[in-house]
C-alpha cells in the first residue's frame, strides 16, 4: 500500500477517534446536529481491464485456456453508474454561544459496486448470397457471420464509514459545502466469464423479425464460470456541496425536518488483491432528508 492511502486512511480513522471523544466530554444535548438519511448515485471513472489481469481475475479458468490468440481484446475506460445509500448522525462539538461552527457528521454508507469489464471477440464473415436489384441491377453481397465472444466482468460491493465537516448559511433555504472522507472494504468480490456464440445472416434484407434470413439467426451462451475474489479496501476523499430547505418554520416537528440535495465530486483509491491499486475520479450524488435532534 502506498504511503499516500495510508495518510488519508489514519487521517480518517482520526477524525472518527477525536469526534468520539469530543462526543463523550461534550454530553450537553444542544450539541448534538441532525440525523441523516440519503440515496443516491455514484458515477465512477472505471479503471479498464487488461488482458494481463485476466488469468489473475479467474485462475484455471477452462473458458479462457482455449486458444484465444486470434480474438481481439478490447476494454474502455468509462463512467459507470451504481446506487449508493448512508445513515449519518451530526454534532455541534464546536458550538459556541450564538455560534454553531462546523457540524461533524458520521455515518455508514453503502457505495455499490463498479463492475470493471473486457471482452475478446472473433469475427469470421464469409459469402452467403448475392442480391439483385430488379430496377438498377445493382448487386448487394449478403454475408454469413460467425462471432465469438468471451465477456469478463469483476465487480465488488462498497461498504464503509463515512466523516465529513459541514459549514452550512442560516436561513430556510441554504448552502453548504465542507471535506469529507469515506472507507472501508470492498467485499462479494468475483469475476464472470461468458462465452457466447452468434451465427447470422448480415446484409441487406437480413432481417431477423421474421423477414428473408431469419431462419439463419441464432445465439446462444456456451458457457459461464464465476471465480471469487479477494476482498479489497476503498478510500474516497470528497468535497460535499449541496442546498438544503426546511420544511416548515413555526410547526414545533416540521421546522425540524429539512430536504437537501448533495453533490460530492471526489478522489477515489480503489485496492484488490488481484489488481493492486488504483486511482479514479468520481462523483456522487444525493438526495435526502435531516431531522435536528
Amino acid at each position: 500500500m502506498s504511503a499516500y492511502p495510508t495518510r488519508a486512511a489514519a487521517s480518517l480513522l482520526g477524525l472518527l477517534v477525536g469526534s468520539m471523544v469530543a462526543m463523550s466530554q461534550a454530553p450537553d444535548p444542544s450539541r448534538w446536529g441532525s440525523v441523516y438519511v440519503a440515496g443516491g448515485t455514484y458515477f465512477v471513472a472505471g479503471q479498464p481491464l487488461f488482458r494481463g489481469d485476466l488469468e489473475k481475475l479467474a485462475p484455471g479458468s477452462v473458458l479462457l485456456a482455449q486458444d484465444l490468440s486470434d480474438h481481439n481484446f478490447s476494454n474502455d475506460r468509462y463512467y459507470s453508474g451504481t446506487g449508493s445509500f448512508e445513515i449519518s448522525l451530526g454534532f455541534l462539538p464546536w458550538q459556541r454561544e450564538g455560534k454553531p461552527g462546523p457540524e461533524l457528521r458520521l455515518g455508514v454508507i453503502y457505495a455499490g459496486s463498479i463492475p470493471q469489464n473486457a471482452l475478446l471477440q472473433r469475427t469470421t464473415r464469409t459469402p452467403y448470397d448475392t442480391l439483385t436489384s430488379s430496377q438498377t441491377g445493382e448487386q448487394f453481397f449478403v454475408d454469413s457471420m460467425h462471432q465469438s465472444s468471451y465477456w469478463i466482468e469483476h465487480s465488488a460491493e462498497r461498504f464503509g464509514l463515512n466523516a465529513s465537516l459541514i459549514w452550512r448559511t442560516q436561513a430556510r433555504w441554504s448552502f453548504f459545502g465542507g471535506c469529507g472522507l469515506a472507507g472501508g472494504p470492498a467485499m462479494n468480490a468475483g469475476t464472470y466469464v461468458r462465452h457466447t456464440l452468434v451465427d447470422r445472416i448480415d446484409g441487406p434484407g437480413a432481417n431477423y423479425e421474421g423477414g428473408q434470413y431469419s431462419q439463419g439467426y441464432s445465439a446462444y451462451t456456451n458457457g459461464t464460470e464465476f471465480f471469487r475474489n479477494g476482498t479489497g479496501w476503498w478510500l474516497s476523499m470528497y468535497t460535499p456541496i449541496g442546498l438544503d430547505f426546511q420544511i416548515a418554520r413555526y410547526n414545533a416537528f416540521w421546522n425540524r425536518l429539512h430536504l437537501y440535495y448533495e453533490v460530492r465530486p471526489q478522489l477515489l483509491v480503489q485496492n484488490s488483491p488481484e489488481l493492486g491499486t488504483y486511482t479514479d475520479f468520481g462523483i456522487q450524488s444525493l438526495f435526502g432528508a435531516r431531522l435536528k435532534i
